[in-house]
């Protein structure tokens, strides 16, 4: 809010020109560093900062501009930016922070996409909610946004869940307990086939009568999809997770001949050991295996056309791991050869890694289920309002939202691009800068105005430092959604909502409001007000749920 029209001040001075948050209030609400000017303008820091602080024609809503230590400091007046801030933010309330730089653009994302046949496991969790975030962020910043969960539905590891199943499998077991029975054939499956190369081989052609069409084949794939999805959508309740289509890998087989018969056309295809590709510089793309079966990459070029033309995308976004860096820079590169010319982006991110820093492999049976995770942190959040709020309604969904806020926030509060090791005892936590603290945050501002109406305020009545601090900060909400949604970074969101919880109790603790005079008492309710309106608004976008109380 302010900070932009600082800066759009500043990057007169140089484009190079920016803003930063000085460590101490006494130093100004926003600074600008002169260093960088020390050798295009041959002069000291010190002596520039100096000049720009006197030059600098002030806003409205600037009290003074000072220089120090090579800086130039702005210091902004308290009442102008608590009328401005807080009457937006109470004006705005839900839409605060949302905008239309969007408007007119529609976005397909792809994320999630667990495999069928195969658990939910707390790898999954952050394309599921690092995609979930960024979709109501898009949404809440105008665009048009198709959510995809590309079912991992098709491909060579069914030819092993057939033949394993066909093996070992047994239909009560399936009926009982699904997912659990076809991970425990698909781990003794991969065993076997570390030792007997047969076990490969026969994999390869069960996948093979699968793309022919074999009926015995589809008939085993259709039940192992149908359970498998039953489950998905399970966790998806859980984690309050909505998807516009679940038309996996499946889908898109019987286009894969037409995107192929387009690279032919334009001569990008060679034969290469039995096997269809494109030469790239590297590593060629497979379309097509020796035995005609399709690849991931003839798959996910098909898709690409059909969500172009069916689903008019101006931007695609891939929210795939880092691992699989390579396979869509590739694909991306012979999507531009065919002329697709819309913005496609791989948005990356770590993995989760067990305690001894390794992969979790699914084959190996390493794998930590996500609804074990889940169940764990809503029954310790259930056992702790128990404790402490025993005369709580609705304790059991209060729990579930708490528990549930604690996963996803302990996932996004991290750089989508670091791995993390997964650690039961910090997912579970609930001190700290987690989400349950920001949760109990805004219980405790809904808590102040359940005690109290506001009345008409007077800002001026807002002198304290400690209020123009967490002022500013909520100020900032709108700018940060944007930084978050530019750089498909929830993150910049979540530590800028630890931020804002960190203001508020600083203030909470330091000012009374409920035995406050009633002028002070009405400007802070005010306050308190726009500060919980703000952190449900952020915790929403990341796809948690702000409970009144706790």
């Amino acid at each position: 809010m302010f900070e932009q029209e600082l800066l759009s001040i500043v990057k007169k001075i140089s484009p190079l020109a920016a803003l930063q948050t000085p460590p101490d209030d006494s130093f100004g609400d926003y600074s600008m560093a002169c260093f960088f000017l020390a050798k295009e303008m041959k002069k000291s820091p010190v002596k520039i900062a100096e000049e720009l602080a006197s030059s600098i024609k002030k806003p409205d809503f600037v009290e003074r501009i000072e220089s120090k230590n090579g800086y130039v400091n702005f210091f902004l007046k308290k009442e102008t930016i608590a009328e401005t801030v807080l009457s937006r933010i109470i004006s705005e309330k839900n839409n605060y922070g949302h905008s239309n730089a969007g408007k007119g653009k529609t976005i397909v994302i792809d994320y999630s996409h667990p495999n069928v046949a195969k658990p939910f496991g707390i790898g999954h969790l952050r394309s599921t909610v690092i995609g979930n975030a960024l979709v109501k962020m898009l949404q809440a910043t105008g665009y048009k946004v198709v959510r995809l969960n590309y079912l991992g539905d098709w491909g060579t590891p069914f030819g092993k869940y057939i033949e394993a199943f066909k093996l070992w499998g047994s239909q009560k077991e399936l009926e009982a307990n699904p997912i659990k029975h076809l991970y425990e054939l698909y781990v003794k499956y991969n065993k076997e086939a570390e030792e007997n190369e047969q076990f490969q081989e026969k994999a390869r052609n069960w996948f093979k009568k699968l793309e022919e069409g074999d009926k015995d084949a589809l008939k085993l794939w259709k039940l192992f999809r149908e359970v498998s999805l039953k489950e998905f959508m399970r966790i998806y309740k859980i984690l309050g997770v909505d998807f516009d289509s679940y038309d996996g890998e499946y889908s898109m087989k019987d286009n894969v001949d037409g995107i192929i018969k387009l690279l032919e056309k334009k001569g990008l295809t060679k034969i290469d050991k039995g096997a269809l590709i494109v030469e790239l510089e590297g590593t060629p793309l497979m379309l097509r295996k020796s035995d005609e079966a399709s690849t991931y990459a003839s798959r996910d070029l098909a898709a690409i056309k059909h969500r172009i033309e069916s689903l008019k995308a101006d931007i695609l976004l891939y929210i795939v791991g880092n691992e699989q860096a390579l396979h869509f820079q590739q694909v991306f590169n012979v999507a531009k050869k065919l002329n697709f010319k819309q913005k496609m982006e791989h948005i990356k991110f770590g993995l989760y890694l067990d305690s001894s820093g390794k992969k979790m492999a699914t084959r190996k049976g390493t794998l930590i289920m996500l609804d074990q995770v889940l169940n764990e942190t809503i029954a310790l959040a259930l056992r702790l309002i128990k404790e402490k709020n025993p005369e709580l309604k609705n304790k059991e969904q209060t729990a579930n939202d708490v528990g549930v806020g604690a996963v996803i926030f302990g996932d996004l509060v991290n750089d989508r691009i670091k791995d993390v090791v997964f650690d039961w005892e910090k997912i579970v936590q609930f001190e700290g800068d987690t989400g349950p603290y920001l949760q109990y945050t805004h219980a405790r501002a809904c808590n102040i105005l359940a005690k109290a109406s506001p009345g008409k305020p007077d800002f001026s009545q807002l002198k304290e430092d400690i209020e123009k601090h967490l002022i500013i900060v909520l100020s900032k909400y709108p700018e940060i959604v944007a930084h978050a949604v530019t750089d498909y970074k929830p993150h910049i969101l979540a530590q800028y909502l630890l931020e804002t919880g960190h203001a508020f109790n600083e203030f909470y603790h330091a000012c009374p409001v409920i035995k406050a005079d009633e002028n002070i008492k009405n400007a802070r309710l005010h306050l308190v007000k726009a500060a919980s309106i703000v952190l449900s608004n952020g915790l929403g976008l990341l796809g948690i749920k702000a409970p009144a109380e706790m």
